[in-house]
């Protein structure tokens, strides 16, 4: 296939991206939004484990560690849409994710940055900093939660790069077992405190249909990176996605009324940069 129109779904995928997370901070109930949006992946899940191979004994224990890593991140962005605006909070969780990943890479591997990759480090340093601040001080809770869901965001990531590597060839049964136990904890948990499975569709019909909408957007943006990966480099396809951050800022301007300043625009725009560059230079 030509390059065109894969980097068009990557860019696709990003705009779908920065969408559900939109909806999620608007909605009025984003514990309830994120047990519906489950749904469909649990379902997803399921169908993979169904038609797949058992993942090799070994990286079980991955598989578990990368599911606590998602709740733990998806509880991490409740709390930080609730206490932040998402031209604010988006930008710096996906941004701070590719510093951490590097750091990772450093310790765990003996990874040291490129000199493109180190320009990165500094520029995506850069941009947080000026997303954080308000005047000289941070802008109350919402820059530590945003920083600690892009803590998780960097956990998930290098616990299933790990995974997808040692699964033998079975690197998508890995992630679909992983996003089983991801999705159960939440459709669980949002059922229980609903009074059971029906009470969690017991909402105005408009609000379901975008939840479940909302999860299905969440998988088809991910198994559009997936496929984009069979023709692109990863360094490539990672440093499109990263245009969701720019794309997250538009929609809370256009959609959430959210304040479009100059400032916050160059941040938005160091953070991107800063992880494009640290992902071609890896």
């Amino acid at each position: 296939m030509t390059t065109t129109p894969i980097v068009l779904l990557v860019l696709l995928s990003a705009l779908m991206h920065a969408t559900w997370n939109a909806f999620l901070h608007a909605s009025p109930d984003r514990v309830w939004q994120v047990g519906m949006m489950a749904v469909p992946q649990g379902l997803a899940a399921v169908a993979g484990i169904v038609w797949l191979p058992l993942p090799p004994v070994h990286v079980w224990p991955l598989i578990l560690l990368s599911a606590a890593a998602q709740v733990a991140y998806t509880a991490a962005l409740i709390r930080a849409y609730r206490v932040g605006e998402f031209g604010q909070i988006y930008p710096i969780a996906r941004g701070i994710s590719p510093l951490l990943i590097s750091g990772a890479a450093l310790v765990l591997a003996g990874e040291w940055p490129t000199g493109m990759a180190a320009w990165g480090i500094v520029c995506i340093c850069a941009g947080i900093l000026t997303l954080a601040l308000r005047g000289r001080r941070l802008s109350g809770d919402s820059v530590p939660a945003a920083l600690l869901t892009g803590v998780f965001i960097a956990a998930y990531t290098v616990i299933d790069g790990f995974g997808v590597r040692l699964s033998n060839g079975n690197g998508f049964g890995y992630l679909a077992w992983a996003y089983l136990f991801a999705s159960v904890p939440l459709v669980g948990a949002v059922a229980k405190w609903r009074g059971g499975w029906r009470g969690m569709f017991l909402a105005p019909r408009r609000r379901v249909a975008e939840a479940l909408g909302a999860g299905i957007v969440a998988q088809c943006a991910y198994g559009m990176v997936v496929f984009a990966l069979q023709y692109l480099p990863m360094g490539v396809v990672s440093a499109l996605r990263e245009s969701s951050a720019i794309i997250a800022m538009l929609l809370g301007w256009m959609f959430l009324r959210e304040k479009l300043t100059a400032r916050r625009l160059a941040a938005c725009g160091l953070v991107v940069g800063g992880a494009v560059l640290i992902k071609l230079g890896a």
